[in-house]
């Protein structure tokens, strides 16, 4: 078993009765992994949130 399983959206599109899963630009979020058809913010019709500037550069990564 050395294949990689990739992740796949795992919306439920009610009508076809069947999950989404697409490969493609699948992201992480609280309600499971999904597209970018089926985030939260494109099922309520909304633009996605543009990816803020990150971690800032002068502070140090968090000790363990």
């Amino acid at each position: 078993m050395s294949e990689q399983l990739r992740p796949e959206c795992t919306h439920w599109v009610g009508s076809e009765r069947r999950h989404c899963r697409k490969t493609d630009g699948v992201r992480r979020y609280i309600t499971g992994l999904r597209c970018s058809e089926h985030t939260p913010s494109a099922l309520k019709g909304l633009p996605e949130i543009p990816p803020g500037p990150g971690w800032p550069a002068h502070r140090k990564e968090a000790m363990s």
